[in-house]
């Protein structure tokens, strides 16, 4: 996006483990939403929605009330948890090689301006938890979600995801695929709504402890926005209502 002159090399995100033989991934995904870029980051930062949005694929037990971890950068916040000894949800089930009952990490994490990095990790029960050390015997399956803006209603989503196993297993791979599709089919479903909803808002905001994350976010891209466009900002407001973050004009939470 941009002029091409002030394009970084540098700034391309890294992704480990790219071009190892061990490592599976999927065909690259693309949708278009109609919807502000910034509401696509507002769901990836909000393991929350998981319990509500998809029930038939990531949803699973202590997705809707377990306690989350907020970390955060100058570039990134990354809202995660651990829940332990649960059955997995629907879309890995099948998958886990050592039984369906485990240990399962989410890892919900947005970099500026707009690329998401979902990770799953699933370990044996007992072996997994903020306090331990990664299980060798882990199932890892990493999400990465790239959000171009097109306009300030409509966003361009492209993603592909990469695991640590089952590398040249083809059926593995479209099982994979079309789960992810229809998974942000639901969350496409509700974000066009929240879009419609948020043009014609009628009621004051309310925020919860889990939207944390996403204002932190929020807040990180509109200073990033201001030092861009200083002739747009406006002094007077605060800076989370800059030209990157609309209809958000709220406070930011405590530590």
């Amino acid at each position: 996006m941009g002029d091409a002159k002030d394009a970084d090399p540098a700034d391309i995100i890294d992704i480990p483990n790219f071009d190892n033989p061990a490592w599976g991934k999927t065909q690259q995904g693309a949708m278009e939403m109609k919807c502000h870029y910034l509401y696509i980051t507002d769901n990836l930062l909000d393991p929350s929605h998981v319990a509500w949005v998809h029930l038939t694929s990531f949803a699973g037990a202590g997705t809707d009330n377990r306690p989350l971890a907020l970390e955060e950068g100058d570039d990134f916040v990354v809202i995660s948890r651990w829940i332990a000894k649960e059955p997995a949800p629907p879309y890995y089930a099948q998958m886990l090689p050592f039984g369906d009952n485990c240990d399962r990490k989410q890892h919900y994490e947005c970099r500026t301006p707009s690329t998401a990095i979902n990770m799953s990790i699933y370990t044996p029960p007992g072996e997994g938890g903020a306090d331990k050390p990664m299980s060798e015997n882990a199932f890892i399956n990493i999400s990465y979600n790239f959000i171009t803006p097109v306009d300030d209603e409509t966003s361009l989503y492209f993603w592909f995801q990469h695991r640590n196993m089952f590398a040249d297993d083809t059926a593995i791979d479209e099982k994979m695929f079309a789960g992810a599709v229809m998974a942000f089919n639901e969350d496409k479903e509700v974000l066009e709504e929240v879009q419609t909803g948020m043009a014609n808002r009628k009621t004051p905001y309310l925020n919860l402890g889990l939207d944390a994350g996403a204002m932190r976010f929020r807040h990180k891209v509109a200073q990033l926005s201001a030092a861009e466009h200083p002739r747009d900002a406006d002094p007077r407001a605060p800076i989370w209502r800059g030209r990157a973050t609309p209809a958000w004009p709220c406070p930011l939470p405590g530590p």
